[in-house]
């Protein structure tokens, strides 16, 4: 398609050594948005709908914009002067300071003229700029563009003093296309671009001239590299498909082969899923499900190719965790299972070369395999001659963290934090007197297998292998399931324990983990965590609001901190872990949940607070539902203002003592009587509610309230000369403020760009 007149194409690709998987999707986002901006700022983007897309491969960087202005677009460079008032004299005059100005810049002092800044009248000189043709500008702009790319990691060159995740190999930068097609000159850590590429390391050395984006999207494609991941991924899943049935194999591998670029059109490459979904119709076998092992095989393969394997039925005896996590972490390999979901003996691996036709590559990867699988069934029957109760005494060797002992130390702090737990929701009828003892039983066995050889060599089946153990030694389900999923959640968005016993389990040892952390001076500090504890946090509050909805989460921190638990002391460590983790609600609340800043702010800092999360999450979504109604915004504007009366207006003497008794003699009849009436009506009203947690329907009554508060501010004048009369006032608004506008969220805290309610007066010279 020909470009728009006045427009060209650009073609920009980094190549270099592999980039990490876990870096590539970032990187490719990140160039696209570089080159984006570099244009934007150089004026050489259209104002007209323009297309720019950018790809990633490990080998290299793309960004493709199909319309670049052919020059920059003309301009007006505004240069600002000195202040009117310096540039002018009485007599309307140019003083020496404008003329000087202007001489500087070429121009004349009636050239001048005025503009309004944010700090005040200045004068200045407009000047028009003309713009320079975009093959000037470009090779001025890339060289920062590349060397800005921000990488987790990346390598310094000592010569050019260039740092990039990988050494750049070559870079391909073309304006324009076929006969129009220019190189962009420029050079990077001493590699000069030019108008070559490079296929598939299997492909050899030879560099691929090409001369138009349709040109290097066939080119690269016939040398074995598909640079967009889009395609990758869906290369990846029907290839999936087709290697689980050999029977359709050889039909189906021609047409996968002609969709990565033999002379194939897009349609035909959309249409390639379905294609083989229609052909190979249902099936019982499958590939598990796994997003992020899938996001890796897209991001490390230019080329990918399935191959399918096999290994020994008898591994099938291990467990299905232990098999899957082989190869799937250690291998990169996607288990196969059949519709039943029973693990098969075979695994799917992907290449990034066509595999070989003697299947020796194959029987490499199986070879691995049967290695890995054999050393994991050497572990698993070994490590169960000493059974769990019995490492116990091991875990004085496994350290913790050299500031706070061994897991031998930690364990007896998690049992304290556990009794707690458990005391406390026997109490609520949660949990039977019973089951405490099933509880504290997975406490003292979850860290056990730290000790095992398992463990040692697959770390990532932490926990996930005590449960299995303590299942095969006969522990109870309630036991054996609290130790497999006494780490979950491991992510804000993951699954959280089973039980209410694993949950326990959960928040007592990620509990013991905050607070050890915060007593080694471990806690977070800006973008650094090293000991995991917002992580921790994190899980505390998602377990609770999901498992543990009625855990006081501030008492529970109480008992814990106030235990002597052995840790190194340190100054209010109940205050630092409490703000911690009312931080983590308020992140939850907001990340997790959705909420508007400000209905986070006004839960947490209401009088229920966010002690326990779940009902702070229940509160939030009811206050969410509500608090865009004409009277809900009038009330919490209401709830703003009485609050500035109270800080703000009122003497200290008028709020030195304790909030007393409102004195009814003192009401004057009408607003202040009928505010007074509704407030002492509402008060059982919301209590009710509240114990029966309809938080919603508390606060529609509670707005309510709004012809009352408004005809009180409208009528009645707060502060008022009378003294006792004046505090009287106040004593009301108080209870108010803490009884209503307080108890299930801080109303004033809630923001409304426009107020229902009639300017009231609270003194006789001022408002507010």
């Amino acid at each position: 398609m020909s470009p728009n007149p006045g427009t060209l194409p650009l073609l920009l690709e980094i190549g270099c050594e592999e980039i990490p998987a876990r870096f590539l999707s970032d990187a490719q986002k990140n160039f696209g948005e570089r080159v984006r901006a570099a244009l934007e700022e150089a004026r050489l983007l259209s104002p007209k709908p323009y297309s720019l897309q950018s790809y990633s491969t490990p080998r290299r960087l793309v960004v493709h914009v199909n319309d670049v202005l052919e020059r920059q677009r003309d301009t007006v460079e505004e240069l600002i002067g000195p202040p009117v008032k310096v540039a002018f004299g009485e007599d309307g005059k140019p003083t020496r300071a404008a003329e000087s100005f202007a001489a500087k810049n070429s121009a004349e002092a009636q050239d001048l003229v005025k503009v309004s800044t944010a700090k005040g009248e200045y004068v200045a000189i407009r000047k028009a700029i003309s713009g320079r043709f975009t093959l000037e500008v470009l090779p001025e702009i890339f060289p920062n563009v590349v060397t800005g790319l921000s990488f987790p990691k990346s390598m310094y060159w000592e010569k050019s003093k260039t740092r990039f995740i990988r050494p750049i190999r070559w870079l391909l930068a073309l304006l324009g296309e076929g006969d129009r097609s220019r190189v962009i000159p420029f050079e990077v850590a001493g590699v000069k671009s030019g108008n070559t590429t490079y296929g598939h390391r299997c492909q050899g050395l030879q560099p691929i001239v090409v001369a138009s984006f349709g040109d290097y999207s066939k080119r690269v494609r016939q040398a074995l590299v598909e640079f967009d991941p889009v395609r990758r991924r869906e290369a990846v899943q029907a290839e999936l498909k087709v290697v689980l049935h050999a029977s359709a194999l050889s039909g189906m591998r021609h047409s996968l082969e002609q969709s990565r670029g033999f002379g194939v059109e897009p349609n035909e490459m959309e249409a390639l899923p379905s294609a083989v979904d229609s052909s190979l119709g249902s099936s019982d076998l499958h590939v598990v499900d796994d997003k992020e092992l899938e996001d890796w095989i897209v991001n490390s393969t230019e080329w990918p190719r399935a191959l399918r394997g096999s290994f020994h039925e008898g591994f099938l005896q291990l467990p299905r965790e232990i098999l899957t996590t082989v190869m799937r972490d250690h291998q990169k390999y996607f288990a196969v299972e059949c519709g039943s979901g029973e693990i098969q003996d075979g695994f799917v691996a992907f290449l990034n070369v066509d595999p070989d036709p003697k299947g020796l590559i194959r029987e490499g990867h199986e070879r691995v395999l049967t290695a890995r699988f054999a050393d994991a069934e050497f572990f698993w029957n070994a490590d169960q001659r000493i059974p769990l109760p019995g490492r116990l005494p091991l875990l004085k060797r496994v350290t913790y963290q050299a500031k706070l002992g061994s897991y031998g130390d930690k364990v007896p702090r998690m049992e304290a934090i556990a009794t707690s737990i458990c005391r406390t929701l026997e109490e609520k009828g949660n949990l039977g007197a019973s089951d405490a003892g099933l509880v504290l039983r997975a406490v003292q066995l979850c860290k056990c297998d730290l000790t095992t050889q398992m463990v040692q060599e697959f770390t990532e089946l932490q926990g996930v292998v005590g449960g299995l153990y303590a299942r095969e030694q006969g522990e109870p389900e309630a036991v054996w399931q609290a130790i497999y999923d006494h780490y979950l959640p491991v992510s804000a968005d993951g699954q959280s324990p089973r039980t209410v016993f694993g949950a326990v389990v959960s928040i007592a040892d990620k509990l013991d983990s905050v607070i050890a952390g915060f007593s080694a001076g471990l806690e977070p500090t800006g973008s650094s965590d090293p000991f995991g504890l917002r992580r921790a946090g994190n899980g505390i509050i998602k377990v609770s609001v999901e498992k543990l909805p009625g855990l006081d989460l501030l008492e529970l921190l109480k008992q814990s901190t106030q235990a002597n638990l052995g840790l190194p002391p340190v100054a209010d460590l109940f205050g630092q872990v409490a703000a911690f983790l009312r931080e983590r609600t308020e992140s939850y609340l907001e990340a997790i949940a959705g909420f508007r800043y400000d209905t986070v702010r006004a839960v947490v800092q209401s009088f229920l607070g966010w002690k326990q999360p779940a009902d702070a999450l229940a509160r939030g979504r009811a206050l969410e539902r509500i608090r865009d109604s004409e009277d809900f915004v009038a009330v919490a504007t209401a709830a703003k203002r009485t609050r500035n009366i109270l800080t703000k207006s009122a003497e200290p003497e008028d709020l030195s003592e304790p909030i007393e008794r409102i004195d009814e003699k003192r009401l004057t009849t009408g607003a202040e009587e009928e505010l007074y009436t509704a407030y002492r009506q509402l008060g059982p009203i919301l209590d009710n509610l509240a114990a029966q947690g309809q938080y919603e329907e508390a606060f529609r009554v509670l707005a309510g309230l709004r012809p009352q508060v408004d005809r009180f501010f409208d009528k009645v004048l707060v502060m008022d000369d009378d003294k006792p009369v004046r505090r009287n006032r106040l004593n009301l608004l108080s209870k108010l403020s803490l009884s209503v506008f307080q108890q299930f969220a801080d109303l004033s805290q809630i923001e409304s760009s426009s107020s229902s309610l009639v300017d009231a007066p609270t003194s006789r010279d001022s408002d507010e």
